[in-house]
């Protein structure tokens, strides 16, 4: 389940600015976070084996143009069975972001 994104199934939240901590955190990791401003965290329905639907949160950095480099999440999750499930998981990540601590929890 690793390659490009799976447009069809591909449902994103509302972006977020990311919070002073994380940005800090992820620039000493990174240069590539430069220019990153707004967290876009997704759900990706991803098609396994005997065309079975799994989910998996997928997490970008984004500039403020929205651009995000598909090809180089911030964070992907294992996948789970449901959608439900999936959704369960943006929302825990999503509360990680506002908090400033999506960085410390990737790790």
């Amino acid at each position: 389940m690793t390659g490009m994104l799976n447009f069809r199934e591909f449902y994103q939240r509302k972006p977020l600015p990311i919070s002073p901590n994380d940005l800090t955190a992820m620039q000493k990791e990174e240069s590539r976070f430069e220019d990153c401003t707004h967290w876009l965290i997704a759900l990706e329905g991803c098609e396994e084996k005997g065309n079975d639907l799994r989910w998996r949160v997928v997490i970008y950095t984004t500039a403020a143009d929205g651009y995000f480099n598909q090809g180089s999440p911030f964070f992907r999750s294992q996948s789970v069975k449901t959608f439900k499930e999936a959704e369960e998981l943006s929302k825990e990540m999503e509360a990680f972001a506002r908090q400033d601590q999506l960085a410390i929890v990737k790790k």
